[in-house]
């Protein structure tokens, strides 16, 4: 029984500021984010889905009910699907960590997947969070078709465990908002494949 997996990010934020860096900071979708949603749910109205599994974080929790209004499947939030923890950095600026903390700054760059800022995770503590629950999920629940909605991080670390990818190169993933990861795993030999939708049109 070949298992299919909709790995999805969650719609678009309200974020005024410059770009900064936001981990768990909650934030309710923007109306773009809306809009992003009500397309993932005509692009779901007529696939079988026999569990939902989100974050804990509004963003992705808004998301799933959007997606899936009026439809009788089973909402499981799983804690350890939260995004990165961005710790003493959460909501701080690019810019302004590059003014204050240059070094850190230049570190992070270099060293993407192990960099830890102050009180928060690296991608590799991330991975090391998030993989136990996504594989008991797919792993261990009988059930064929299977929602997920997650972070950028989240997702990104996840298909960089199932793919054999270097966390080294975790930003070279494009994973825009609303976009879905369609991602299968044959339990017999024990094999993962997947394919990505940016435009919640069908492939």
């Amino acid at each position: 029984m070949v298992k299919q997996i909709y790995l999805i990010r969650h719609g678009k934020t309200v974020w005024n500021g410059e770009k900064a860096y936001i981990g768990q900071t909650e934030l309710p979708l923007s109306e773009e984010g809306i809009e992003q949603s009500e397309k993932l749910k005509d692009y779901f109205s007529d696939i079988p889905l026999d569990k939902a599994y989100t974050s804990p974080l509004k963003r992705c929790v808004n998301t799933m009910e959007i997606i899936l209004a009026g439809r009788a499947i089973p909402k499981i939030l799983v804690d350890e699907f939260k995004e990165i923890n961005m710790g003493d950095w959460e909501g701080i600026p690019f810019s302004e960590i590059k003014r204050t903390d240059p070094a850190a700054y230049e570190k992070r760059g270099l060293e993407i997947d192990c960099f830890t800022p102050p009180n928060g995770e690296s991608f590799f503590d991330l991975q090391q969070r998030v993989m136990p629950a996504f594989e008991r999920i797919v792993r261990e629940e009988p059930t064929e078709n299977i929602l997920i909605i997650g972070h950028s991080g989240v997702n990104r670390v996840i298909l960089s465990a199932i793919l054999g990818l270097d966390l080294r190169d975790i930003l070279k993933l494009s994973l825009p908002y609303g976009c879905v990861r369609k991602v299968w795993y044959d339990p017999e030999k024990e094999s993962w494949s997947c394919e990505i939708d940016e435009k919640g049109q069908k492939q």
